[in-house]
């Protein structure tokens, strides 16, 4: 049977749609959040990043969200093609971006929120000792020159056993649940912990005469942690929702404004006109 010159055009073209449907052709370059809503994305598990991929894609969620335990992975998967953009913290994005070539934020903010420390419900002592310290460091400058330690100065240069943990306070130890993962706020360096977060508590458990215990797990393992005891408090950027209220007491706010954003391959992204980080 001999084809005609347009039916041989026609299966030609067929064949072309078929490729690009099973193998994937060139992609329109994200431009803005929207897009966003019918893309795979990734994030970390149990985080605010994950429940805003959430929203952002609906019904679609089961089958475009991949969540990951470890931020690390998820910006793996967008290395790798597997996903287009990664939601999570702007701070610790731009840590990554810092570290590894090929990545961008996209130019929009996808929400802003407070982070707090996590206490188990009604444990109200706690909750008022640390606000106290909290509040006290603020004013003394304390919590700012730890800020500007890991936001302006070097941050290669800190090392674990410069932090002081108050080892073998009087008042015994102060044991607090966070996941290393979450830089500049927590990340394992040797065999110990530095960031933003620990030197924070190790501040609040010097106030507190007790002795910091760092406890590293799963993001997601942290609110059973402390409404069982098995930590006295958690800290880990963690953001105050209304939903997580009902399940855990909050200290007050530590940060104020910080911003979620989606991460993306630089040359998968093309920001809008006029648009500036």
């Amino acid at each position: 049977m001999k084809w005609g010159k347009n039916a041989r055009v026609l299966c030609l073209a067929f064949a072309a749609v078929l490729t690009v449907a099973l193998y994937g052709g060139a992609e329109e370059k994200l431009r803005g959040v929207e897009q966003l809503k019918t893309e795979r994305l990734a994030a970390q598990r149990g985080t605010v990043g994950q429940f805003i991929a959430e929203d952002l894609l609906g019904d679609a969620k089961g089958s475009l969200l991949i969540t990951y335990e470890k931020y690390v992975d998820a910006i793996a998967a967008l290395r790798q093609g597997k996903v287009r953009a990664v939601v999570m913290d702007e701070l610790p994005a731009k840590r990554f971006l810092s570290e590894v070539e090929g990545l961008t934020l996209m130019d929009e903010s996808l929400s802003e929120e407070n982070y707090a420390i996590g206490f188990k419900k009604g444990n109200s002592e706690l909750v008022s000792q640390v606000d106290k310290a909290l509040a006290e460091i603020k004013a003394d400058g304390t919590l700012a020159a730890i800020f500007d330690k890991y936001l302006v100065g070097d941050p290669s240069a800190v090392k674990p056993e410069d932090i002081d943990t108050n080892k073998g306070a009087k008042g015994g130890r102060l044991v607090v649940g966070t996941e290393a993962g979450f830089a500049p706020y927590e990340l394992r360096s040797g065999s110990g912990y530095i960031g933003i977060d620990i030197e924070m508590c190790a501040a609040i458990a010097k106030k507190l005469d007790r002795e910091l215990v760092i406890e590293n797990m799963n993001f997601d393992a942290l609110p059973m942690a402390v409404s069982t005891g098995k930590v006295d408090m958690i800290c880990a950027g963690i953001t105050v929702t209304e939903e997580r209220r009902e399940n855990m007491d909050f200290s007050g706010n530590y940060v104020e404004g910080a911003r979620q954003v989606a991460v993306v391959r630089a040359d998968d992204y093309e920001a809008p006109a006029g648009a500036g980080k």
